[in-house]
């Protein structure tokens, strides 16, 4: 098996541990996708980087439903940081995946409502599908919540 299934199947576990509540086994397993990951990024970056996010996103979300916030919260930076730098390299591909991490941020992590400013100005550098057009009405709902 290469790096790359290894990784996706790793991940895979890991989600399955995950909706299981298996935790402690979800974590293991995504940082071990993590690792492998992160390798095979050296070379091609782009493709992998999120795959990282993801996993730093995933991780975050466990460690917040184990009530550890100070590493839920400095690895929802971590996937923050990758889908910035994704979105700035590829807009069209990555915009979404950003504001939908801002967003996350807001909803899940008490994040300053600020951010949603910047979820809104990612989706406005891409053309609007159904799926867009839904994360906006949620920026815009929040917004007046907040």
């Amino acid at each position: 098996m290469n790096l790359n299934d290894r990784a996706i199947t790793l991940n895979d576990l890991a989600n399955s541990y995950a909706m299981k509540m298996q935790y402690s086994k979800a974590i293991e397993r995504y940082r071990e996708a993590l690792a492998l990951y992160i390798e095979l990024a050296k070379n091609r970056p782009v493709d992998y980087g999120i795959y990282i996010a993801h996993v730093f996103s995933n991780l975050s979300i466990i460690y917040l439903h184990l009530q550890k916030y100070e590493e839920s919260e400095e690895l929802y930076q971590n996937a923050l940081r990758m889908h910035r730098v994704l979105s700035k390299h590829n807009p069209n591909r990555y915009a979404v995946e950003l504001a939908q991490c801002l967003v996350d941020g807001v909803l899940y992590l008490k994040q300053h409502s600020f951010t949603l400013y910047e979820a809104e100005m990612a989706i406005n550098t891409i053309t609007l599908d159904c799926e867009t057009d839904k994360l906006v009405r949620v920026i815009r709902k929040l917004h007046t919540v907040s």
